[in-house]
């Protein structure tokens, strides 16, 4: 048998120490890249577009990093699906490889292309992208896989008990729940939610799915008080209309129940004081007031379209059960001098109305009027047709 010498030993030592430390040298990257990185996620994107043209990688994972940032800043999703594949193919070893295969994966879900969106999501292996079984819970939950769903779901909160997707995940196995006829099991899931008291968390989404919850396990009393303290949180937001279409569906089959407080105001009285003291009192009920027609844009413009739009910026407002809460929201945004309408969605066998403010030729425009819908308590985001 051959000894191997001390000198020997320690020059082995030596070496595989020097190359650990090239290895590690070659994977990491500059501080002007990490301070891209910090740029993207504070939302600086002129500063980031900027620094994608003027700085110059020296590695493949400097490189990986810039192909990865001008993939996330791609408009139009075909020219992001292309570019992350790119990188994907290129730098494979990369950790913005998985990145990539992560927003691939997002992407491929906006598309409904769920099967290629799990294949591209089973394809991460990096431990620090636990969001990736959110996302193929979603898939799963997209193929009426529930049980999968709420597996996937409730490991990613094992491993990021608070993380981003934290209460995207509570929601999904909650409906999951609703959708296998177990309303007690939502209940308790949107109940494990509600405790976590999350700093962000919308609270009046979190009361209306409560109520929703309860309503299907037929406790009226607990639905009905869940229902009004979502909506007298904001009794102008999509969720309140969405709260209405849930009171209303109650009433019709139960006349009795109480949804009084959608309606909490009477006509105001005015007393008129004379300066002789033996004078009855007179009330005066004002008559309703009709807006006027310069208040709206367009007053005469159709209310609704025949079919979804094909061109241009529009700003969705909201999408509801009942055609009678999209018309009512439409009136809304008009009186806002915005133009806006409503279609007639049907989706999955499921019929919905989707109200749309717009159209815009620029974003820019379709951002501006957000701003202003946004500032009357009415909730939209932007979306190109």
């Amino acid at each position: 048998m051959t000894r191997t010498s001390p000198q020997a030993t320690r020059n082995l030592v030596l070496l595989i120490l020097l190359l650990f430390i090239a290895l590690s040298a070659s994977a990491a990257i500059r501080k002007e890249f990490t301070d891209l990185e910090d740029q993207f996620h504070k939302g600086k994107i002129d500063e980031v577009q900027d620094a994608l043209v003027t700085l110059k990688p020296n590695s493949s994972d400097e490189r990986a990093c810039i192909s990865f940032y001008t993939a996330m800043l791609k408009i139009k999703k075909t020219d992001a699906v292309t570019a992350h594949e790119q990188l994907i193919a290129k730098y494979p070893k990369s950790s913005y490889a998985q990145m990539s295969l992560l927003e691939l994966g997002k992407l491929q879900i906006l598309e409904r292309n769920i099967e290629e969106a799990k294949a591209s999501l089973k394809k991460i292996s990096s431990t620090g992208l636990m969001e990736r079984f959110y996302w193929l819970g979603l898939c799963a939950w997209w193929q009426d896989d529930y049980t999968s769903a709420i597996n996937h779901a409730e490991n990613y909160l094992r491993m990021d008990a608070k993380g981003e997707y934290c209460e995207a995940a509570h929601y999904l196995i909650a409906e999951c729940y609703l959708s296998q006829k177990k309303a007690y099991s939502a209940i308790t899931t949107l109940g494990k939610l509600q405790k976590l008291n999350l700093q962000d968390v919308d609270e009046q989404y979190l009361l209306y799915r409560l109520g929703f919850a309860y309503e299907q396990s037929d406790k009226l009393k607990d639905a009905l008080g869940y229902y009004q303290q979502g909506y007298e949180l904001d009794n102008y937001s999509q969720i309140a209309y969405l709260i209405e279409d849930r009171l209303f569906e109650i009433r019709s089959r139960n006349k009795s129940v109480d949804i009084s407080f959608l309606y909490p105001y009477s006509l105001l009285q005015i007393p008129i004081i004379t300066e002789e003291p033996n004078t009855p009192i007179v009330t005066i009920t004002p008559a309703p007031q009709t807006p006027k027609p310069t208040e709206m844009q367009t007053p005469n413009a159709p209310v609704k379209l025949k079919a979804k739009p094909t061109a241009g910026y529009w700003l969705q407002a909201g999408r509801f059960s009942l055609e009678a809460n999209a018309n009512k929201l439409v009136i809304n945004i008009r009186l806002l001098s915005l133009p806006a309408v409503y279609y007639e969605d049907v989706s999955r066998g499921k019929i919905s109305w989707v109200v749309l403010c717009g159209a815009f030729e620029e974003k820019a425009k379709a951002e501006a009027a957000k701003s202003q819908l946004v500032s009357s308590d009415i909730n939209c985001f932007v979306t190109q047709y």
